[in-house]
């Protein structure tokens, strides 16, 4: 049985006066198990999606400010030990290697192992005080900036002072004017963020969501993003960015 709805039908430029395709009918307060019209949304047809997160701008992309308490989400925390477990598993795939070709076989493998090992056991607790520190000097939280179109999406990082109120100030501002002088609006906000990460749609090979993480995975061949998105918007942003990538198994 399929949990999730049918797919809404990808955007086309020609269609609906250039705007992103809105999708009615999702919502976590509807049918077909969970997905349906929410009043919170703006679900009419043919018209961008809004709600009090997510904003449309005219220039055609959909930004919106998400604040992550970084210790009552471990999705960051997890992500970090990933990375960590890939390096050490990379490393030892290596020296096997060696140990292989080189005729010592078991003899070389077993205390190179025990040495990862060991090292594991140190560097695991010096990554959560590492992360402890980080999340604190960031006040606890990770602020991103979304802007998503037809394209791809942007995970932009925001600098630590700059809280989620100022952000989403500025997101209203973007909504105002970028219509108008966008270099004045792109020059204030790459002064204010840190650290983005792309992902184009047409590269994308596969899309996770992770509702108990508010958390959607966009990966591509070497590139791995993390999209996140309040639980009343979730279901537009996964269905939304599933529809624009034509090499995802809908």
């Amino acid at each position: 049985m399929n949990n999730h709805p049918t797919t809404p039908p990808p955007y086309h430029p020609q269609q609906n006066g250039g705007h992103p395709q809105q999708f009615p009918g999702y919502g976590p307060n509807g049918p077909n198990g969970g997905y349906g019209p929410n009043t919170a949304y703006s679900a009419q047809p043919n018209q961008p999606y809004q709600s009090q997160n997510i904003q449309y701008c005219p220039d055609g992309k959909y930004r919106w400010v998400y604040e992550m308490h970084m210790m009552k989400n471990p999705v960051l925390m997890i992500t970090v030990y990933k990375a960590f477990g890939l390096t050490f598993i990379i490393v030892w795939a290596i020296m096997a290697l060696i140990g292989l070709f080189s005729g010592d076989g078991l003899d070389f493998i077993w205390p190179t192992t025990k040495v990862l090992l060991i090292v594991i056991a140190i560097f695991v607790p010096l990554i959560f005080i590492a992360f402890l520190i980080v999340a604190a000097i960031n006040g606890w939280k990770y602020v991103v900036l979304f802007e998503m179109d037809d394209y791809g999406v942007l995970h932009r990082q925001m600098q630590k002072q700059l809280k989620k109120a100022k952000a989403i100030g500025w997101l209203a501002v973007i909504a105002g004017i970028v219509g108008g002088n966008r270099g004045a609006v792109s020059a204030g906000f790459v002064a204010a963020t840190k650290e983005e990460s792309y992902s184009d749609f047409s590269a994308v090979r596969s899309v996770k969501a992770k509702r108990g993480f508010s958390t959607i995975k966009v990966n591509e061949m070497l590139n791995h993003n993390q999209v996140y998105a309040a639980k009343e918007d979730f279901d537009f942003v996964y269905q939304f960015i599933l529809s624009h990538c034509p090499k995802v198994k809908k």
